[in-house]
């Protein structure tokens, strides 16, 4: 039994079904299961375990922390840490079989010195075609590419760039200096990955002259994407559903204020139920007078600020509706308000409300 009012149910279920269309719709491309961040929140080991149980069998993260807890839980399929590595770094990148983002020369010279004294490293240059961000320009990367190659201990095991836009001009304008880049060096020496989710559902992959070895899926695998935007991913269903319990219930006169700073008073008698989830759970002190929950079906609005531990709710009159202590209440996810209405609220977008889960919330993994 949890021991706590609030908890995040995974629906593994969901998952499957999303990695089942992902799969389908990638065509030739195999999957790179992006995990960082804790799977967006959903728990990355439990999440790598069931995209093996999938057939996928790349994965990739942001730093060597998360990468070492992966490694950790005995999975051996090949990890991309997407960060530049800082130079000190890099005889973990040996000691955990990790794969190097080489995101600029420097990064490059410190690969080769690494593997020639300490280790091999599997390396994935990443060229910036325009997110501006991490990466070597594209007139160095040729050069990189045939020095990478020769060094001793050093495997070249990707090539990459990243989208700023998934569609529109300036995905064709990166997609097609990316090809340049392939092409001058007549060919791609080693798997090629470009793609995201965004850009895989918008069809952009379908134009590029190269094709992708890889795509690296994140937020379609967890359900995230807006199917308005993306008729593609109509059909991929979240995993996620944050879920507390009422812990207590007081009736109030008009004008009395809730919670701090008195952002809000009763405008009439009124109920207001506590909710045993707050910011420290990760659900945004932003949507404080904004957010509505589901209690039992019924759709009930945030009142005053939210805090650290708990969250108030105004019930309305007596008897409407009849809600209890112990409650079960849909903070978001199925039963309550999407994820992509609390990230409205927000002002935010969707994975990041998935991320803001701290890790006092208990992750329960379901299978309907």
């Amino acid at each position: 039994m949890e021991l706590s009012p609030t908890r995040a149910e995974v629906n593994v279920a969901h998952l499957r079904q999303n990695v089942r269309m992902l799969i389908a719709h990638s065509g030739e491309a195999e999957v790179m299961g992006v995990v960082k961040a804790d799977a967006y929140g959903h728990g990355a080991v439990r999440i790598v375990e069931a995209l093996r149980n999938e057939g996928i069998h790349h994965f990739a993260v942001a730093t060597v922390p998360e990468a070492i807890r992966i490694r950790n839980a005995g999975i051996d399929d090949p990890i991309l840490v997407f960060a530049a590595p800082l130079p000190e770094y890099l005889p973990a990148y040996v000691a955990h079989r990790l794969g190097v983002t080489v995101s600029s020369i420097p990064v490059a010279e410190a690969v080769m010195r690494v593997a020639r004294d300490v280790g091999p490293l599997h390396v994935h240059l990443k060229v910036d075609t325009g997110m501006g961000r991490i990466g070597c320009q594209p007139d160095e990367a040729p050069a990189l590419v045939r020095q990478l190659e020769r060094a001793p201990g050093v495997r070249l095991a990707g090539l990459w760039t990243h989208f700023a836009n998934e569609d529109g001009p300036d995905a064709e304008a990166q997609q097609a200096q990316f090809s340049a880049f392939l092409s001058s060096l007549g060919g791609a020496p080693a798997p090629v990955h470009m793609h995201n989710s965004g850009a895989m559902l918008s069809g952009a992959h379908a134009n590029l002259p190269l094709r992708d070895s890889l795509v690296r899926l994140g937020l379609a695998l967890y359900g995230l994407t807006d199917p308005g935007r993306h008729p593609a991913a109509e059909g991929l269903r979240p995993l996620l559903r944050l879920i507390s319990r009422v812990t207590h219930i007081k009736s109030v006169e008009a004008g009395t204020p809730i919670s701090y700073r008195s952002t809000w008073c009763a405008p009439n008698r009124t109920r207001i139920a506590t909710i045993g989830a707050g910011y420290g759970d990760g659900y945004p002190r932003l949507l404080s007078n904004r957010a509505v929950v589901s209690i039992g079906g019924h759709r009930i609005p945030v009142v005053g600020m939210i805090c650290m531990d708990m969250m108030m709710v105004d019930l309305g009159p007596e008897g409407c509706p009849s809600i209890s202590p112990g409650d079960e209440v849909v903070l978001f996810g199925e039963g309550g308000p999407t994820t992509a209405e609390v990230a409205q609220w927000a002002n935010t977008i969707t994975y990041e409300i998935c991320c803001h889960l701290t890790a006092r919330v208990p992750r329960i993994y379901v299978e309907t």
